[in-house]
């Protein structure tokens, strides 16, 4: 009989034991085997922050010494990297099971009712990952449609950096997805 199963166990006991399941939770999930997709993801978002990297690095080496070498848009292009980097690693942390969540309190809760808010949780964040997808498809279509560019001498088509929303929240709805069916 655990902790929280006997009648009147003092809160921190049903507390210390909901973190250790976590903890023990958490340490089964990196043991998993990756498939060929999931590593493509993971160095496509590692690619692109390493690539932010070292445009700040350049930027900020060659604007102390090296001053007429600086890159005007180098600000606009760090951005464009880590959104896309940030937008497709939703699907990784979603297929990690390392997204935000309640769960400390809900491993307080009865077995069986623990299951049910799950399926809910995982369909909730299915539907959500789809709400977005259809939005941000609304917005990037708009976007190209319009021709919208940004506005330094870069003039870069904004349906591109809008587009790391549907395309994140697609690889974020196929995660949950796999994860709810």
């Amino acid at each position: 009989m655990s902790v929280s199963e006997r009648p009147g166990a003092p809160k921190q006991a049903v507390l210390a034991e909901a973190l250790a399941g976590k903890a023990e939770a958490e340490l089964s999930t990196h043991a998993a085997p990756r498939s060929a997709f999931t590593r493509l993801e993971e160095l496509l978002v590692g690619g692109l922050a390493f690539a932010a990297l070292l445009v700040c690095s350049y930027n900020v080496f060659v604007r102390y010494f090296l001053p007429r070498l600086t890159l005007e848009a180098a600000d606009e292009v760090q951005v464009y990297l880590v959104i896309w980097a940030v937008f497709l690693a939703l699907g990784l942390v979603t297929a990690a099971d390392r997204h935000v969540r309640a769960d400390l309190f809900v491993a307080m809760f009865p077995a069986g009712f623990r299951r049910w808010v799950g399926i809910f949780g995982e369909l909730l964040g299915l539907a959500f990952a789809l709400l977005l997808v259809g939005y941000g498809a609304a917005i990037t279509w708009q976007t190209w449609s319009y021709g919208d560019v940004s506005t330094t001498s870069l003039r870069f088509p904004l349906w591109i950096y809008t587009a790391a929303l549907p395309v994140g929240a697609l690889l974020m709805a196929v995660a949950y997805a796999k994860r709810c069916f």
